[in-house]
């Protein structure tokens, strides 16, 4: 039996169910959620009130989608819209807060979240100035959000993601303008602004359908063999720089996030096929051969990587030879281990990605 056709021992439903219960040992009693836990100790560490934002986005989707979670969602509200002026947020954390405001039915603030996210965005440079994520959840949220969906804002956000491609690769430049990490773009900036121009796509914009499909159709051809996502892109050249630290969160989460949207508003079956395939790696089909789920210590550990110092004179020295060469250097699968930590808005995007599909 080839093996593709091998059934995954934590499905879709098993994740989900999972996503739930080990999120309850990561909520904190300011009804925040931590940064992060760690194997061996049950207490959660830290607190981040953007994990929280994220989390508590999928704790809304699971609900709609008709799962019992035990979360007071009503509380977390309370608790991040207590956090609005909190010196923590950047920028892009306002286009979260726009979506989080947008998934439990009419939402009222709309406007003045978007005020809030204009002034950021042009206090720290403008969207050019950010990584594609953070340009990405502000189209995102603006795009969810009934009271400013026709803003000029969102298109302006969609145009920057846009103005980005490089039409010989199909993949998105990290920043805008002139910004020296401009042409080393990591998993993040692509598969959010594909998710966001998925987005725009089913609502009928076919410059960010062909935009989507063409970031889509590059990251797929550079899938690896064990269906892991690499993490680091040279966009100019259309290849994979440095494939570590590959996340667990790219596997069942954001690149499902992406690629099942896509897959909805192109009516392209390749795309959740894709996405499917991403969670054999966490099935310990994976360069460690290591289950990810630990269901006694209640985590999806957090990735793949390679060693310290290791992995910072890879980084930099695949980078090098990017610029040099046009490839980086033949390292896979050297000096890696499995980064034991779990955080919640993993758990958080799992649900949004899955729950209701």
């Amino acid at each position: 039996m080839p093996e593709d056709a091998n059934p995954l021992e934590h499905d879709v439903p098993s994740l989900i169910a999972d996503a739930v219960g080990f999120l309850h040992g990561m909520q904190r009693e300011d009804g925040l959620f931590c940064l992060e836990r760690v194997r061996g100790d049950a207490a959660p560490r830290g607190r981040s009130v953007r994990y929280s934002l994220m989390t508590y986005i999928g704790l809304a989707k699971a609900e709609r989608s008709g799962l019992e979670h035990g979360f007071d969602l009503d509380a977390i509200r309370a608790a991040l819209w207590s956090e609005l002026d909190s010196p923590e947020l950047d920028p892009g954390d306002f286009g979260l807060y726009l979506w989080a405001d947008a998934v439990r039915g009419p939402a009222a603030e709309g406007a003045d979240l978007a005020g809030r996210a204009e002034r950021a965005f042009a206090a720290a440079g403008g969207l050019q100035a950010h990584e594609g994520q953070e340009v990405s959840w502000l189209a995102i949220g603006l795009s969810h959000h009934p009271a400013t969906r026709e803003a000029s804002l969102r298109r302006a956000a969609l145009d920057e993601l846009l103005g980005r491609l490089e039409p010989a690769t199909g993949l998105l430049y990290h920043y805008g303008g002139s910004h020296p990490r401009r042409r080393f773009a990591n998993f993040a900036t692509e598969s959010y602004s594909t998710l966001a121009l998925a987005i725009a796509a089913k609502d009928g914009d076919e410059t960010a359908r062909s935009a989507a499909r063409g970031v889509a159709d590059r990251l797929i051809a550079l899938q690896r063999a064990d269906g892991g996502w690499p993490w680091l892109y040279d966009v100019r050249r259309g290849g994979v720089v440095e494939p570590y630290e590959v996340y667990s969160v790219h596997q069942h989460a954001m690149a499902p996030m992406a690629l099942l949207q896509l897959a909805e508003a192109s009516g392209d079956p390749r795309y959740e096929e894709a996405a499917r395939r991403g969670l054999r790696w966490i099935d310990g089909r994976n360069e460690l051969g290591l289950d990810m789920v630990d269901e006694g210590e209640q985590l999806i550990y957090r990735s793949i990587r390679r060693r310290r110092p290791l992995d910072r004179v890879v980084l930099y020295g695949n980078t090098a030879a990017a610029y040099v060469f046009g490839h980086g250097l033949s390292l896979a699968g050297r000096g890696i281990e499995l980064n034991a930590t779990c955080r919640p808005y993993e758990l958080g995007w799992l649900l949004e990605a899955w729950c209701g599909r």
